[in-house]
């Protein structure tokens, strides 16, 4: 009788003989432009965007690319390998919602707590440096401790901050004017109507002239705003003036920051976070003597008046958690650039963001609220998100044109 023949599975051929694919590589920035840090359209009040970082959720390697570099190994250590790659993609997907949620509720709790500060102490420019200081302080500790690398500070440096600062001390201390005079919601609908400088601005003071795309974008802003304006309960021509104010602020910082902020950043840990520190203790000199001029006469009534009707403790606390939740919202919205979403990722978290500030504070506040304010509010937030995306597709229009311009 014939042995019975076993059939064995072939042996892989060696990783030699199998074309092999380039592991996936990181996206980095290939130069660090200082200037970056101010370059997106869509930001807070104090909220600069970071370099350009490497994109996690897609450094990770596949299932294919695992097993291709296993070769000849073992099966189950390809498959062990394969899932672990799985499982960090899906942990850092879910690091960076879980630091976009954080980001939306640090920023609707900060309006909530700085809105109830100044109904009880109308003193927004003492909201203003208190807030400014804590986050100074906030970051000098996380430096002295290691938790955030120190600057290498020097004179050069400093003079190239001084007129950054102050445009950010504009921006910051008219945004809080305006949240004083007028509801919450309609003052961040005015904000959103940021872009509409950066476009005009842009162009006569950095010679960057936008396409008429670009220009397109900005009617829905425009229109969302002037129409919520016009069925706006609660306006008010002085917070409407002081938001657009904190507009040109904003908007300023970001060209002063291009046309200030000059040589190697990096090597002097110069990123988004430690520049918004240092701008932070550098616009305490400006904003404490403003301060001191603007309403230190009416500081003791009001403070007696908010403690009579909170209670000392209450109100201390309130003002605390003012200026502490106002550096955390900042610091998340670094945490999330950090993760390397898209800028249309970004922008559209951002826009989000915008709509659970403008509906949380309605709800906790009770505005009233028609239906022309929610149509207005809905085109003007969705104009911002049309905006970010066509400043995005002209930055790759840009690319393209130089990339064909070196063939």
């Amino acid at each position: 009788m014939m042995a019975p023949t076993i059939s064995v599975a072939r042996p892989l051929a060696p990783v030699a003989s199998f074309p092999r694919r380039s592991a996936p590589t990181a996206v980095r920035a290939s130069t660090y432009c200082p200037a970056a840090i101010y370059a997106a359209p869509l930001r807070p009040a104090a909220l600069p965007s970071l370099p350009a970082q490497s994109l996690p959720a897609f450094s990770q390697p596949s299932k294919r690319s695992v097993a291709m570099a296993a070769g000849n190994t073992n099966v189950p250590v390809v498959a062990a390998a394969a899932a672990e790659a799985d499982n960090n993609g899906l942990a850092v997907v879910a690091k960076t919602g879980l630091y976009i949620l954080l980001w939306y509720a640090f920023n609707m709790i900060f309006n909530i707590l700085n809105k109830s500060a100044l109904n009880a102490f109308p003193c927004p420019y003492f909201m203003s440096a208190m807030q400014l200081v804590v986050s100074g302080v906030w970051m000098c500790a996380m430096w002295a401790t290691g938790l955030q690398k120190k600057p290498k500070v020097d004179m050069e440096l400093i003079k190239g901050l001084l007129p950054v600062a102050f445009a950010h001390t504009v921006g910051h201390v008219t945004a809080c004017v305006s949240f004083s005079l007028m509801a919450v919601s309609f003052a961040h609908i005015v904000k959103s109507a940021e872009p509409v400088f950066a476009v005009a601005l842009s162009g006569p003071f950095l010679g960057t002239w936008a396409p008429a795309y670009v220009w397109a974008s900005l009617i829905p802003i425009v229109a969302g705003c002037s129409l919520s304006a016009m069925k706006e309960l609660s306006f008010a021509w002085g917070g409407f003036l002081f938001a657009m104010a904190s507009n040109f602020g904003m908007v300023f910082r970001n060209i002063l920051s291009k046309k200030c902020l000059t040589g190697d950043m990096k090597e002097k840990n110069i990123d988004g976070m430690n520049l918004f520190g240092l701008l932070s203790i550098i616009s305490c000199v400006y904003c404490i003597p403003l301060a001191l001029i603007m309403e230190s006469s009416k500081w003791d009534v009001a403070w007696q008046v908010a403690v009579s009707s909170l209670g000392q403790g209450e109100f201390l606390k309130l003002l605390a958690l003012s200026g502490v939740f106002y550096h955390l919202y900042n610091q998340l919205s670094y945490m999330v650039l950090d993760r390397g979403l898209s800028p249309t990722s970004f922008s559209v978290s951002n826009t989000m963001k915008r709509v659970a500030v403008v509906v949380s504070s309605v709800l906790f506040f009770k505005n009233p609220v028609t239906f022309l304010n929610w149509l207005g509010s809905a085109m003007a937030i969705f104009g911002t998100l049309l905006y970010s995306m066509a400043v995005d597709k002209e930055k790759k229009d840009k690319a393209k044109a130089a990339a064909a311009k070196k063939l």
